[in-house]
């Protein structure tokens, strides 16, 4: 064996030992209790908000696309809230005592039938439980965590298939049933359309550059993101958004996740 080989063995050696020694890289996860949420803390970063006009199934409430700067640290449900994280609210008195009826089960099926009145009844629970101020995604914050890094129309790409997120019929089904995205974040495409903190707008125009949540506009409507089991992949894109009265509970396609803000 040469000088020169035996140098280079003895590198990939070194190598292999010091990546043992650190192990894999580790998503940050907590629970702060434990009936809370499982939450994956996030890197601040840029985006591109919003659908160009060549994108399938691009609308024009999805424009301007524009830079977006997430500054602030945040963590964000891996999951959707589930009716068994809803169901401890009730019983600790919180969420106005409001158990809606779960067409495909409870335990960790996403809740619905919950509407976004009763989204900030459960952060505000939330909150007042772990003394952390718990709250809904603003709509920058969604699609960012959506695309997790991603530009397409998916975070799986320019086209998603069923196996890799709920949609197109058949009911919601438990949290975390398909993989994640590159965040750690379960069903950011599919199973239900999310409540988001933001006032309705017919565009992107005049928007927070900053990620910060949206409070002009028609703040009796209020915006959803993801699509659901329910619709067709168009509807699951990172851009798609969609809105409906804050007070609506019919639907069983809506429910919610949560976020919080991190100190630096």
């Amino acid at each position: 064996m040469t000088i020169r080989r035996e140098i280079v063995l003895a590198a990939a050696a070194l190598t292999a030992v010091l990546a043992a020694s650190a192990g894999p890289a580790q998503e940050t996860r907590f629970r702060d209790c434990p009936e809370c949420p499982e939450m994956v803390v996030l890197s601040q970063g840029n985006f591109i908000m919003g659908s160009p006009a060549w994108e399938s199934a691009h609308r024009e409430h999805e424009t301007p696309a524009r830079r977006i700067s997430i500054a602030r640290q945040l963590a964000v449900g891996a999951h959707e809230v589930t009716f068994e994280e809803w169901d401890a609210c009730v019983a600790a008195g919180g969420c106005h005592g409001y158990r809606p009826t779960a067409p495909w089960g409870r335990d960790r099926q996403p809740v619905v039938h919950v509407s976004w009145l009763d989204a900030r009844a459960y952060v505000e629970w939330l909150s007042r439980r772990t003394g952390r101020d718990y709250r809904l995604l603003t709509e920058a914050e969604w699609e960012y965590t959506a695309r997790a890094d991603t530009a397409g129309p998916y975070h799986t790409g320019n086209r998603i298939d069923p196996d890799q997120a709920n949609y197109g019929g058949g009911g919601t089904v438990p949290v975390g049933s398909y993989p994640p995205n590159a965040f750690g974040l379960h069903d950011m495409h599919g199973n239900v359309w999310e409540w988001v903190e933001d006032c309705w707008n017919p565009s992107h125009a005049g928007a927070p550059t900053d990620g910060a949540v949206r409070l002009s506009g028609d703040c009796n409507w209020r915006v959803l993101r993801g699509g659901s089991w329910l619709n067709g992949p168009q509807s699951v894109r990172s851009a798609a958004r969609f809105r409906t009265s804050s007070e609506e509970r019919a639907y069983y396609v809506i429910g919610f996740r949560v976020a919080l803000t991190l100190d630096p």
